[in-house]
């Protein structure tokens, strides 16, 4: 009987716990702020106030040139209520927006701004489905972004995919003073119970961010990041790992036991992107998207000829520049000049000026072998790369990013003359 009543109380709590957090997610709804969340202060007399990001700590004080707040008077309060500091200056409370929260966190690198981060998700086209009642087997939907940084873009991908996975199971912390240690049910204690509930949950999520940093320190900085914002709403949804892609492709590929590419979306934003290609290949499904953002041009090229030397199964879908308001986009190509191909053309073409003599068989094949031997011998195509933004369009500051297509491998018995690039006739 014990054991029955302590599984209903701890249904009891998870709803209750659900119910009470569902009012952080709706911006409609009024709630008592409580220790441990993350507020807004703004200054009622200063209209461009950025404001003072706080997490409440009841014992704790927060230090403005307007005087002290003691986060004890913000406990308890409601959104946009007034709070009065020592001096007697009035602060408005407010619960922060993504935006806001990722600008006046503190940072070790630059963090991608709430503008260009919205751009990108929206630019990968991500669709996810709300969870089911019962497991279909489907495979989750799986993004890497490989440079996770100040884990800005990190929460906003995060958000993106949040309706595909169920609600994360919580347990408040279940003592009292009749009964101290933890209940134990079966020979397994409730924080055992709690371990396997968790990894129940994160074995059937629905999608999945990846995130990937070389630094170990940049990583964890991010983690915090990211489990900060509204209690860790989104944290569930994000795997955290340290390294290069390289390896951590590798690796995943050994875990998995099977060769099968299993990333639908690639973010590489991160120095040297185009030696990672090859190895995204391997691991991103045929139609999913590459997105390489850089804050240079010519790095995006950089990739665009390294896919066109290699012959790498990628198609290049657009290339934008990023801005504080509006974008344009770019267009980034290999072309053949038109000179280029006068020539060949002329090449090709039977010399009329010979008159009526005639060709000598042997001396004619000779010419066409020294011709044949001349060709082979320079080891590159003459091409040229389009590197120009599209007219019509302004933009204001920002950074690049080129979105490619994963393609179905090409046929490595057709040549290369049997497939030209489609943009091999036209003008530089």
């Amino acid at each position: 009987m014990r054991c029955s009543g302590l599984i209903a109380r701890t249904s009891a709590q998870l709803h209750l716990h659900s119910i009470k957090r569902s009012f952080a997610t709706s911006s409609f709804l009024r709630r008592a702020f409580q220790d441990g969340d993350v507020v807004l202060l703004k200054d009622k007399k200063a209209a461009s106030h950025e404001g003072v990001l706080v997490k409440l700590q009841a014992a704790k004080q927060t230090h403005t040139h307007r005087g002290n707040l003691a986060h004890a008077d913000i406990i308890g309060k409601e959104p946009r209520q007034l709070v009065h500091s020592t001096r007697g200056n009035a602060y408005r409370i407010h619960e922060p927006t993504l935006a806001e929260y990722v600008r006046l966190t503190p940072r070790l690198v630059t963090p991608i701004y709430p503008s260009d981060a919205n751009l990108i998700v929206s630019l990968l086209d991500l669709h996810v489905e709300t969870p089911s009642e019962s497991p279909n087997g489907n495979s989750p939907v799986e993004i890497l972004e490989a440079g996770t940084g100040h884990g800005a873009l990190t929460l906003h991908l995060a958000r993106a995919i949040h309706a595909a996975n169920p609600r994360l199971p919580k347990l408040q912390n279940y003592t009292s003073e009749q009964e101290a240690e933890d209940p134990v049910y079966l020979g397994e204690s409730m924080a055992d119970l709690q371990d396997a509930n968790i990894e129940t949950w994160r074995a059937n999520r629905g999608a999945i961010v990846h995130t990937l940093d070389i630094s170990g320190k940049h990583s964890k900085h991010a983690r915090k990041i990211v489990e900060g914002f509204r209690h860790g709403m989104y944290a569930g949804s994000v795997d955290f790992h340290v390294g290069d892609p390289a390896s951590w492709i590798t690796e995943q590929l050994k875990v998995r036991k099977t060769e099968d590419p299993f990333l639908s979306h690639v973010l590489l934003d991160l120095p040297g992107a185009d030696s990672y290609l090859d190895v995204v290949a391997s691991a991103l499904q045929v139609n999913g998207l590459l997105a390489v953002f850089n804050p240079s041009i010519t790095q995006i090229v950089e990739c665009v000829e390294k896919i066109r030397k290699d012959r790498m199964p990628y198609l290049l879908d657009q290339v934008v520049e990023l801005g504080a308001s509006t974008i344009r986009e770019w267009d980034v190509r290999a072309v053949r000049p038109r000179a280029t191909l006068r020539k060949a053309e002329l090449k090709d073409t039977p010399d009329s000026s010979s008159g009526d003599e005639p060709i000598d068989p042997v001396k004619g094949q000779e010419a066409r072998d020294n011709e044949l031997a001349r060709d082979l011998a320079k080891n590159e195509e003459k091409w040229a790369m389009v590197c120009r933004p599209k007219a019509g369009l302004e933009v204001v500051g920002g950074g690049f990013i080129a979105l490619w297509r994963k393609m179905e491998p090409a046929n490595l018995s057709e040549s290369p003359e049997a497939s030209p690039a489609p943009a091999a006739t036209e003008e530089a």
